[in-house]
């Protein structure tokens, strides 16, 4: 049996799609949410919290865990906007398995069995669920909300959090907004066409080399026909941004396509 367990991860880590969690964003303490928040003004507010860099890296420690066999390895993390995402993972100081996503394609190197695989980007919905958008796939890495569909989102004051919902579509969405600092802590999405539920937890917020909040610590889980039922733990370090990279991505001769 081939023994797929990284590149399993590298999906899990470029997207944040998993099963909707039993736990709770509401926070204790901080500023309490203002019923008469609308829905714009909460959007204006979330928008100050994104970040763009033109340029960002990072080092994350990974927890895997399927019910039947768990995985520990590190990834290393770089990206351009709107350019390219690169993820290599590495076990042992031995590198497993190695991702590019470009604007319209992904690129995958499987080390262990010297397989790798090139497609269009809707390659990444056709077979794991995942997003088929490099915008996206970078605003789930940076803990940027990410808005399959803006139009229709209604707010509710849900105690220290704002609760900004989409329903009435293919794809529903939740996030779970902090009254204080307007920092995004949950944002889960209900593909039920695909019987695929999502949940993307983020905690310990910290500075980044700009000065702007970053989640460093995240809680994944997955349950759905793309990926199965799995959990991921992620914690960032080594954070850089705007650092150039040379970034490269070269396939062995003696690699043969994936089917």
């Amino acid at each position: 049996m081939k023994i797929n367990i990284p590149i399993l991860i590298i999906m899990a880590l470029l997207t944040g799609l998993f099963t909707l969690s039993s736990c709770s964003a509401t926070r204790k303490g901080g500023k309490v949410a203002k019923k008469e928040m609308d829905t714009g003004s909460l959007l204006k507010q979330m928008a100050r919290q994104k970040l763009q860099p033109e340029w960002f890296g990072a080092r994350t420690s990974i927890d895997f865990d399927d019910g039947s066999q768990s995985f520990s390895a590190t990834a290393t993390i770089r990206m351009r906007r709107d350019s390219l995402l690169w993820v290599s993972i590495k076990k042992l100081g031995f590198e497993l398995a190695r991702v590019q996503v470009t604007r319209d394609s992904v690129y995958v190197l499987d080390r262990i069995n010297n397989e790798y695989t090139i497609e269009g980007l809707q390659y990444l919905a056709d077979s794991y669920g995942l997003p088929a958008s490099l915008s996206h796939l970078q605003d789930v890495i940076l803990g940027n909300p990410v808005f399959l569909e803006s139009k229709g989102l209604q707010v509710e004051a849900m105690g220290p959090s704002y609760h900004l919902m989409g329903r009435g579509l293919a794809i529903e969405s939740d996030y779970w907004v902090d009254a204080s600092g307007f920092l995004l802590r949950k944002m889960a999405f209900n593909d039920k066409k695909n019987s695929q539920q999502v949940v993307m937890l983020l905690e310990d917020y910290g500075e980044t080399p700009e000065n702007q909040k970053f989640s460093y610590l995240r809680t994944l889980e997955m349950d759905g026909q793309h990926s199965g039922k799995a959990k991921v733990g992620l914690k960032f370090s080594k954070l850089e941004t705007e650092v150039p990279k040379n970034i490269r991505f070269e396939i062995p001769d003696r690699y043969t396509r994936a089917k």
